[in-house]
């Protein structure tokens, strides 16, 4: 066993259709000399609590184990842990994975095993962390961008705050994840109609921004990484190369090889 490995398993691959899955992965680990602890996320235990014992216990990457929806609910506190993230998708959603050229299955263990490592940003809003974006859906919302205007979607368009990658959907803007920028994305249906994020005709204006404000005179549902919250006036920020990953796609220009 490895002591600076640690594994998180999500709670949904205590399914018997992973037995097999999570063997093979494990047999896998094990002969590249880089399985380690294991704990399994579960609602009665705090997932925050549980990557903190492992930090301390001396793990220096945590690996989380399941789909999208594993990282992006840790992701609130993940950037404030001293460790290095790793992902094993082994089921959909796996946009992230797509993002960070982490293969689905057995294929993510060899990025693993090279430990190629990236630094990347995280946008704030307010207090909280996010990795990929935040969206308001057909919102009248007005986005404010670092105290100069306010820009807000016509017709009951969007807004999408990005930090990484495009999750929504598809879109001409996908963010870096390494610039020190956010990407606002203003989308207003055109006049042939829309369909939110998806395939009908949008129109989009996109502006780079380090910090701003999300403001409505009504209560907004907003989406931080896939979880709802709501609101009258939220802050945006970018903290640069704030959370490292291991990553398969070897191009970044905040990498290194780590040495376990």
């Amino acid at each position: 066993m490895n002591p600076a490995f640690g594994y998180l398993y999500d709670d949904f691959l205590s399914d018997r259709r992973f037995e097999r899955d999570l063997g093979v992965l494990e047999t896998e680990l094990s002969r590249r000399g880089i399985q380690g602890q294991v704990g399994k996320l579960a609602m009665f235990r705090s997932a925050r609590e549980m990557i903190v014992d492992m930090a301390c216990a001396g793990v220096k990457n945590i690996v989380f184990v399941g789909n999208d929806k594993t990282l992006e609910k840790m992701m609130w506190f993940l950037p404030d842990v001293d460790v290095t993230i790793g992902y094993l998708p082994l089921a959909e959603p796996s946009q992230i994975g797509n993002l960070l050229a982490i293969p689905m299955g057995l294929g993510a263990v060899d990025i693993l095993a090279a430990r190629f490592i990236e630094s990347f940003d995280v946008g704030k809003l307010d207090d909280r962390y996010f990795f990929t974006e935040v969206v308001v859906p057909s919102t009248t919302a007005a986005l404010e961008i670092e105290g100069q205007y306010r820009v807000t979607p016509t017709r009951g368009g969007a807004i999408a705050i990005r930090n990484l990658g495009s999750i929504s959907g598809k879109s001409a803007v996908s963010a870096d994840g390494q610039d020190g920028w956010l990407e606002a994305v203003i989308q207003t249906p055109t006049e042939d109609g829309y369909r939110l994020f998806g395939s009908s005709p949008i129109a989009e204006t996109h502006i780079r921004l380090k910090y701003g404000q999300l403001i409505s005179k009504e209560p907004m549902d907003v989406f931080m990484d896939g979880h709802a919250v709501n609101g009258f006036v939220f802050r945006l920020s970018i903290v640069p190369h704030k959370l490292k990953i291991i990553t398969g796609r070897r191009g970044g220009l905040l990498a290194e090889k780590e040495k376990v």
